[in-house]
């Protein structure tokens, strides 16, 4: 008898370990997107820099530490998880019934009890599972792919912040040239004035020159702390104790491509494809959802009155009837249509971005022609001409103040123009790379 009821007990284990309708999704689905994300996994939390960095440190620094990159990084390995739970069956249940005990006469105690024992599990029809781990994979595909377009606009805001660190840096540099320039004049014009041979009207001139050269050089460091702060932001920092290392040095070559074959290979465009697919396969799913699951059942029924065990066995099935799952399939083919026209205005928005930048590019190019070597060489010469004069008695102090306002402005003209160049062609070529 103990063997016989052994038997029955052990039928539903082995028919649980046969009533999944696909494999896992661990060992299939998702094992594209779990490979791709090793190189993800590399960024480390160093420490926030200091002091002198370069622009590929800068860069490094943002995709390391840039708390929006982390935080897609954090979603997508959960992502990942829910690949493996969504490949998972259900769970069997065990139950165990008593019946006839604690009564009167024959009922008395156990005497007379009917005791059943057995496993019950669920069936999932309609390929539910392996619908289902599809959904969860298509969706830490599109995560990972959001992530790599994500790095890409972290990098970009990186580069470019340390462009314009690069950019005040030089600005505030000429500032300091300009206020010594001043002073100097200034200088000359007091001892001038000492021994006879200026005038008081050109030393005050020179004093609201210095004056003015002075608040241009405050606003020039201003603007190089706030750069400072504003690159250190793309890695969580928010410090202004840095500088930066290397040269504005303008592009030079062809610009970046930024045709159709770039658009249609950016990770962008990848995750709103993915998106289409996944709000596919969540159609998929929620059709298969509208047919019912079995329930089967087996187990043993020892009634002791008799002293006899016999197998019991049940099988159940819902009528779908009033629920047959219509409003979520409603649904799904609505957010298949959604996926699909956030995906074209994704391609155009970064069509649009690309012919922006490009159209920045060529209008920065043109700057830079303008303020070449040979302006620049000519704005210094008139300068040391006009002083020359001036100390000659050939030329006034305002023409020696409207020489040097003249060079000031032309460096700095040809430095935020060099730095317009270089961030359009930078951004260009990170948004357009492999």
């Amino acid at each position: 008898m103990h063997s016989h009821y052994l038997t029955v007990l052990i039928l539903p284990v082995v028919l649980v370990s046969c009533a999944g309708d696909g494999p896992s999704a661990s060992s299939g689905y998702g094992s594209a997107a779990l490979g791709q994300e090793e190189p993800l996994a590399s960024l480390s939390a160093s420490p926030s820099p200091r002091g002198p960095v370069t622009r590929e440190e800068a860069v490094r620094h943002a995709l390391a530490r840039s708390p929006s990159l982390r935080s897609e990084l954090a979603e997508l390995r959960a992502l990942q998880a829910e690949i493996v739970q969504a490949g998972l069956p259900p769970n069997p249940e065990i139950a165990l019934e008593i019946e006839n005990f604690g009564g009167n006469g024959a009922t008395r105690g156990f005497d007379g009890a009917e005791i059943t024992s057995g496993l019950t599990q669920k069936i999932e029809t309609a390929g539910k599972r392996p619908k289902r781990a599809r959904v969860a994979s298509f969706k830490a595909e599109a995560a990972l792919a959001e992530v790599a377009a994500t790095k890409r606009e972290v990098a970009i805001a990186a580069d470019r912040a340390f462009t314009t660190l690069l950019e005040t840096r030089s600005i505030r540099e000429f500032g300091e040239r300009n206020l010594a320039r001043a002073e100097e004049s200034l200088s000359t014009l007091n001892t001038l004035l000492e021994v006879g041979k200026g005038n008081r009207i050109d030393v005050n001139r020179a004093m609201l020159a210095v004056s003015a050269a002075r608040e241009q050089l405050s606003e020039a460091r201003s603007a190089e702390e706030k750069a400072a702060s504003d690159l250190s932001l793309t890695w969580g920092g928010g410090s202004s104790d840095i500088s930066a290392h290397g040269e504005l040095i303008a592009p030079g070559g062809k610009s970046p491509a930024s045709g159709d074959a770039v658009i249609a290979r950016h990770p962008s465009v990848r995750a709103a494809s993915l998106r289409i697919a996944l709000a596919e396969a969540t159609y998929e799913l929620e059709k298969a959802l509208r047919i019912s699951d079995v329930e089967f059942g087996v187990g043993a029924r020892q009634m002791r009155d008799a002293d006899e065990t016999a197998a019991v066995a049940g099988l159940s099935i819902p009528l779908p009837i009033f629920n047959r799952n219509q409003g979520n399939i409603q649904a799904a083919a609505e957010r298949v249509k959604r996926a699909r026209e956030e995906s074209r205005t994704t391609e155009s928005d970064l069509r649009a971005r690309l012919e922006q930048l490009d159209a920045e590019l060529r209008a920065a190019r043109a700057r830079v022609a303008e303020f070449d070597t040979r302006t620049l060489d000519a704005a210094r010469k008139a300068l040391a001409d006009t002083n020359e004069a001036y100390t000659a008695g050939k030329a006034s102090l305002l023409e020696v103040l409207d020489a040097r306002e003249t060079l000031f402005n032309i460096e700095r003209g040809r430095t935020r123009a060099h730095a317009d160049l270089l961030r359009s062609h930078r951004t260009l070529e990170i948004l357009t790379r492999p």
